[in-house]
């Protein structure tokens, strides 16, 4: 309908309902009808329908006394026509999108992520040296390449990546630990979570993994055992990253149906009269379960002071409750939030998602909905453990 065009037609009278007919019988198609009032109604129609509808409202409309009125154009025809009436600003339009898509095609922020000890100016020198700066096109970047030069280029770095988000491209980094390890307890790391390794970076140890071995959770990652320049072999402190593809999954649960109290008219009133910490009813009280509560006190003051003595009021209105269907979409959504409220809490970061699956089905008594969300990140999964 949209490309087609069509318009939003009020009608008001009478005699709407043989309007509508004698519409039917000319094969005009009426969308979306709502009925206000008694006696007006919306409608939205095609162009073209309209146009045939014009001379059938000539003839009908004044005896039997309905007023039409067009409230809404909507479509591309009725946007090509405006366009066709600014004309410059049709091309102005189009040169902004075509100039818009084709910058999006450089590089134009920078930023540095990671750094503590390291000046930026010097880290910036350093990117600058491979070619990557503001301006250059996304295609001419070698992320590898400007990676080995930084890990060159500044000594203190222990680890750097690259990462393309549109026009911007952030470097991570990760200096080295410049704490002496001499005396630190000597250990190994191991895998914290299951996962697919992508990446390993060795500060000191001996690798036991390779890019592409799966492994389980505790598995050995990075030994302390390591032999130094001298070919001498040596314990300590295993240091490094291991990145992997790890999955996470939770589960998010939600009702069919939504229990809503109707009212059935029924009222009670009580009085509680408070003396301090004695508190007196006057009246029968109502259960919660069968009634809803309206509470209003009031309090006696003396002056500045005030009293240990006040007067309520409880208005019981007695309600009844009514199981009230809820839309399946409604409460997919619902149970999948719940779902990322627990991978939220497991250390999830939406950032980091690489990939996501989903999984709907309805638990076993019919009356819920039950939302699993499986999702795949790109974490370091390493671990010290001393010996």
């Amino acid at each position: 309908m949209w490309w087609q065009g069509y318009v939003t037609v009020h009608l008001r009278g009478p005699g709407i309902e043989q309007v509508m007919n004698r519409a039917a019988e000319a094969g005009v198609v009426m969308l979306r009808v709502e009925r206000l009032t008694s006696d007006v109604v919306i409608v939205r129609i095609t162009a073209r329908d309209f146009r045939r509808l014009r001379p059938l409202f000539r003839e009908t409309v004044p005896r039997l006394a309905v007023s039409v009125s067009v409230l809404e154009r909507h479509g591309a025809p009725f946007l090509l026509r405006r366009f066709k009436r600014r004309l410059f600003l049709a091309v102005g339009f189009a040169l902004a999108a075509l100039f818009a898509i084709y910058l999006s095609n450089f590089v134009w922020f920078i930023e540095v992520v990671g750094n503590s000890t390291i000046d930026l100016p010097s880290i910036r020198a350093a990117v600058a040296e491979t070619g990557l700066k503001s301006g250059v096109p996304k295609r001419s970047i070698d992320a590898q390449a400007v990676e080995r030069h930084l890990l060159e280029r500044l000594p203190s770095l222990a680890w750097s990546q690259i990462k393309t988000k549109g026009v911007k491209v952030e470097i991570h980094l990760v200096e080295r630990d410049t704490v002496e390890t001499d005396g630190q307890q000597a250990g190994h790391v191991y895998a914290k979570r299951d996962g697919l390794v992508t990446e390993i970076l060795v500060l000191q140890g001996t690798p036991q993994v390779r890019e592409g071995d799966t492994v389980l959770q505790d598995d050995l990652l990075i030994s302390g055992m390591y032999y130094d320049r001298q070919g001498r072999r040596q314990f300590g402190a295993a240091r490094g990253i291991v990145k992997a593809r790890v999955w996470y999954q939770a589960v998010g649960e939600a009702s069919l149906v939504r229990w809503e109290p109707q009212r059935t008219g029924k009222r009670h009133r009580q009085y509680v009269l408070t003396v301090g910490p004695l508190r007196i009813p006057l009246g029968r009280s109502y259960p919660q379960e069968t009634h809803l509560e309206n509470v209003k006190n009031w309090r006696l003051y003396l002056g500045s002071a005030m009293a240990p003595l006040s007067w309520s009021r409880i208005e019981y209105e007695e309600v009844e409750w009514m199981a009230v269907g809820i839309p399946v979409q409604e409460a997919e959504q619902a149970a999948y939030l719940l779902a990322w409220e627990s991978l939220l809490g497991q250390g999830v970061e939406r950032e980091s998602v690489i990939q996501e699956k989903t999984a709907v089905d309805y638990v076993e008594d019919g009356e819920g909905i039950r939302v699993t969300v499986r999702v795949e990140v790109v974490e370091d999964i390493g671990q010290f453990l001393g010996q």
